[in-house]
């Protein structure tokens, strides 16, 4: 591990439930969360060692429950009532958060042709999946058998995939996959059948990734951060919602100015 005042108890939690909050909102990534708070390489090194890094992971992912839970039955409030705002807020906290990710690539002055390579098509993947890719709403599944059971763990492994990728959202991935309703209402009524089966797939999802992300990682440190780099820009780009009219411009721009310090405050401490 490698920052210590970055893995005491207060800190990781609330960067957990900031992981978590990101993990339910279409376009938003988890991942990136991750990465701007500075606890990403933490993150992936931990899960193939989860015996040693135990308290680590209880910490980090209570607090993704948390803000999960807590998350299922704001959010959806928010985005009706003040979408736009909303969303520059984490346009803004991700935005600020990019200095610490620059910090944790360690890249040289001199850019290398492969990590520009990789920035370019990362940037250029994600801004594909956000405006050519359109998933709608799917109807919530309510009838419990063997085959919602594996579509569920299949879903939810895939889900986890993108969850901790930076800029791939996994909420986005479960509405292309026709999940996304159902998951919201599996935790909002706390339907503990379907929530073993997705929490089963989103821990094989998360232990499979993690062993190839920190592969990566630790071969070709700041060729992977170059692809980061790109899928954490192109979801700023991803997410804008257009102007806002009226009163929503003020609400808007003073709710990105927040997400800007809090991205850059929370991802330097």
């Amino acid at each position: 591990m490698s920052d210590k005042k970055s893995r005491t108890t207060p800190h990781l939690i609330w960067k957990g439930a900031l992981f978590g909050i990101a993990n339910i909102i279409p376009g938003v990534s988890g991942g990136t969360m991750a990465v701007i708070t500075g606890v990403y390489d933490d993150f992936m090194n931990a899960i193939p060692r989860f015996i040693r890094n135990w308290l680590f992971l209880v910490l980090y992912l209570g607090g993704a429950v948390f803000g999960i839970v807590g998350g299922s039955f704001t959010i959806q409030i928010l985005f009706e009532k003040w979408p736009a705002p909303t969303m520059f807020l984490f346009m803004g906290f991700i935005l600020g958060g990019i200095p610490m990710l620059l910090k944790t690539g360690r890249f040289e002055k001199r850019v290398k042709p492969a990590w520009a390579a990789g920035f370019l098509v990362a940037f250029a993947l994600v801004i594909l999946m956000s405006f050519i890719l359109k998933p709608g709403e799917s109807e919530v599944i309510t009838e419990f058998s063997l085959r919602t059971a594996l579509f569920l763990v299949g879903g939810g492994a895939l889900a986890a995939s993108a969850m901790v990728i930076p800029g791939i959202s996994g909420s986005f991935l479960m509405l292309l996959i026709g999940l996304y309703s159902t998951f919201v209402a599996a935790v909002t009524h706390m339907n503990i059948p379907f929530l073993v089966c997705i929490a089963t797939g989103v821990a094989a999802g998360i232990l499979l990734t993690a062993r190839i992300m920190t592969f990566f990682l630790q071969r070709f440190h700041q060729g992977t951060y170059a692809v980061i780099l790109g899928l954490v820009t192109a979801s700023i780009v991803a997410l804008w919602p257009g102007i806002p009219s009226g009163w929503m411009i003020l609400s808007s721009v003073l709710c990105f100015a927040a997400g800007l310090t809090g991205g850059y405050l929370l991802g330097d401490k």
